[in-house]
């Protein structure tokens, strides 16, 4: 009998806990917003994934070590430039965002621990801003997948917005332009066909549109995660 009055009174006092309604935080009013200025990518990456070392296991070891040196002089033709990335995809991001209606400041001071500078810690952020977004590069380079003979753009960013203090992020998402992009989802972006180059050859004598390619993606997540960011918040 005792058993079955404690067993009892647990089903009652889990049901009750049960049907108490949850607390869910209120959403914020968000009309400033600071953001953590991407920096620009270290490294370029170039990999041309050749269907032939998938019936030929030696060819996989060939292709790997050819992709390996084409990436270090494809890096050595770009170091030669500006790294004007990263201030180019803060720019727009916050230039959009103030087309939104949104007070908008660009962070300087963020500190970045040496080798991994995107790893920012949150809790460290001193602003007045309602909101913060961390916007970085995840991929930035040229790929040739199994589907294609070409080389393609590859630009891969990141978004993240959340309150100083608040556990839960208001957006978090990835946006693709280029070879990962598909043309009817809304984290992608697909590149203009004419940034396809044939071989590594034409990848190095066009180098100067190749940038152009970058850029232009640049440019158009930093737009598309603006106008997430905005859905995410209104």
């Amino acid at each position: 009998m005792l058993r079955f009055l404690l067993v009892a009174t647990t089903l009652l006092f889990a049901t009750a806990c049960s049907t108490q309604p949850k607390v869910i935080a209120p959403k914020p009013v968000i009309k400033s917003i600071a953001i953590i200025p991407a920096t620009s990518p270290a490294n370029y990456t170039l990999e041309n994934v050749s269907a032939v070392q998938f019936v030929i296991p030696l060819a996989a070891t060939f292709n790997y070590l050819d992709s390996k040196q084409k990436a270090k002089a494809f890096n050595e033709k770009l170091a030669a430039r500006p790294p004007s990335l990263g201030p180019n995809f803060t720019d727009e991001v916050a230039r959009s965002l103030r087309l939104l209606g949104y007070e908008v400041q660009i962070l300087e001071g963020v500190l970045r621990p040496p080798g991994d500078l995107d790893n920012v810690d949150y809790a460290k952020i001193i602003t007045t801003a309602n909101a913060v977004l961390h916007v970085q590069f995840t991929q930035v380079g040229l790929f040739s997948p199994r589907s294609s003979a070409n080389y393609i753009p590859r630009v891969n960013a990141y978004g993240t917005l959340f309150v100083v203090g608040r556990p839960d992020y208001l957006y978090d998402q990835q946006v693709y332009y280029g070879v990962d992009a598909t043309s009817s989802a809304l984290w992608s972006i697909p590149s203009d066909p004419k940034f396809a180059y044939t071989s590594f050859e034409a990848v190095l004598s066009n180098i100067d549109e190749v940038q152009t390619a970058f850029q232009i993606g640049t440019q158009a997540i930093g737009k598309r995660i603006a106008e997430q960011v905005h859905e995410a918040i209104k």
